[in-house]
Formats: C-alpha cells, sequence, structure tokens
C-alpha cells in the first residue's frame, strides 16, 4: 500500500514538473502555440507509467524477500555447522536426545487401517449370515412345497 503512495506521489511531481517546464517555454517564447485545436496524443500515458512502476516495484519486493531468505538459510546453516565442529559443549546442549520408541506402539495410520479391516470383516459376516439365513429359509420353503 505504501508503495502505491509512493508511486502515485511520484507521478504527481512528475506531472506538475511537466506544466512547470512547458510553463517555462511559453513565457521564454522557446515554443510557438498554434490557433489549430489538435488532439494532443501523448505517447506515454499515466496508466503505462504507472503500469510499470508497479511491475519495478513486485520485482524489487520478491528479489527483496527471496535474498532475505536465502541469506538467513545460510546464515542459519553456518551458525549450526560452527557450533556443531567449534563448540561442542553448546552443540550437546541444544541437541535433543533421540527418544526410543516402543516398537509394539502401532501408530494411527496403522491403528485406522486395523480398525477399518475389522470393520469390514464383521460386515461381511453379518452379510454371509444373512445370506445363509435366506438360503435356510428358501430351503424350508421347497422342503414344504
Amino acid at each position: 500500500m505504501i508503495f502505491i503512495y509512493i508511486i502515485f506521489l511520484i507521478s504527481i511531481i512528475g506531472a506538475f514538473g511537466m506544466l512547470l517546464f512547458r510553463a517555462w517555454e511559453i513565457r521564454t517564447n522557446r515554443i510557438k502555440i498554434s490557433e489549430e485545436k489538435e488532439k494532443y496524443t501523448p505517447e506515454l500515458s499515466f496508466k503505462k507509467i504507472e503500469k510499470v512502476f508497479l511491475i519495478l516495484a513486485k520485482y524489487t519486493i520478491q528479489w527483496i524477500v527471496l535474498s532475505s531468505v536465502k541469506l538467513w538459510f545460510k546464515t542459519n546453516s553456518k551458525i549450526k555447522l560452527f557450533i556443531q565442529n567449534k563448540l561442542p559443549k553448546i552443540n550437546k546442549f541444544f541437541t535433543k536426545e533421540a527418544k526410543i520408541e516402543d516398537p509394539r506402539k502401532i501408530s494411527f495410520i496403522q491403528r485406522a487401517v486395523i480398525e477399518s479391516k475389522i470393520k469390514i470383516k464383521k460386515v461381511k459376516e453379518k452379510i454371509k449370515k444373512e445370506h445363509e439365513e435366506k438360503i435356510e429359509e428358501i430351503e424350508e420353503v421347497d422342503k414344504i412345497v
């Protein structure tokens, strides 16, 4: 938002400068004013200038952000290497101890898979029971008939 205000102020100052220059040319008779009313079509409009400044602002902001992130990661990795190599006592203080996990402990995903398999087996058993009951009923009806 601040960049838009800066671009607006620059364009206003530029327009004011062009008007002052044109007034100076007219006052010093360096330009002749023709009586004919021709439409003046400028080659550079304010919209084009604004687009150029916005594009330049976008690229500069992207460059600043990317370079700062790159610098952050480089310094972070160099500090880690320095601490590991030169200051092992400090490195031991900041390193995390490896937790020995119980190999019998089941992860959330494995537990979900096992539960779904059990549910599928139960549904299969229910379907088999219903199917067997229907077959038994059909056999009883056949015996009666």
